[in-house]
């Protein structure tokens, strides 16, 4: 869901589709400092931490690249996509994005899997580029949080 374009707007249902994706649904912890909303976290005392989706803004991207890449595991492959290049970098940390109807995106809390993308590139440092057999060796595997964060990253070797 995306904030409306008509009608009266509340920062709680604002809150809520920034950390949810659900506008006016979701447990929103009080207060809510707009700074927060806008720049991710919660520096300015905001009882939840939002995701940062406008890093570098001055004020705000209106050019922010979306870059796709694949997260699979056993029970489903999925492209994500992410705003750090990963052709040049992906480290903890970065958030991963899971794009919606309308063509928005929400942060992507599908737990992770073994990461990976057509164009093949490295991933973490792990010696096999991937995008032919997720899961081989060498692949690298990720872990995401409910806010869409890589939490860790190992290369995974078969037994």
């Amino acid at each position: 869901m995306a904030v409306p374009t008509s009608g009266t707007l509340s920062l709680k249902a604002i809150a809520q589709e920034a950390l949810y994706g659900t506008y006016g649904s979701g447990t929103i912890t009080n207060p809510i400092h707009l700074y927060d909303l806008v720049n991710g976290g919660n520096s300015a005392g905001s009882g939840n931490s939002y995701p940062t989706v406008n890093t570098g803004c001055t004020p705000n991207p209106a050019n922010r690249v979306y870059s796709p890449v694949t997260v699979s595991n056993v029970s489903l492959t999925q492209t994500v996509y992410t705003t750090t290049n990963p052709s040049t970098s992906l480290s903890i940390g970065d958030i991963l994005y899971a794009q919606v109807a309308g063509g928005g995106y929400v942060p992507y809390n599908g737990g992770g899997g073994f990461i990976y993308n057509s164009a093949g590139d490295t991933f973490f440092g792990c010696p096999n580029p991937g995008g032919q057999y997720p899961g081989g060796d060498g692949e690298p595997f990720v872990s995401v949080n409910s806010s869409g964060a890589i939490t860790s990253a190992s290369c995974y070797n078969e037994p």
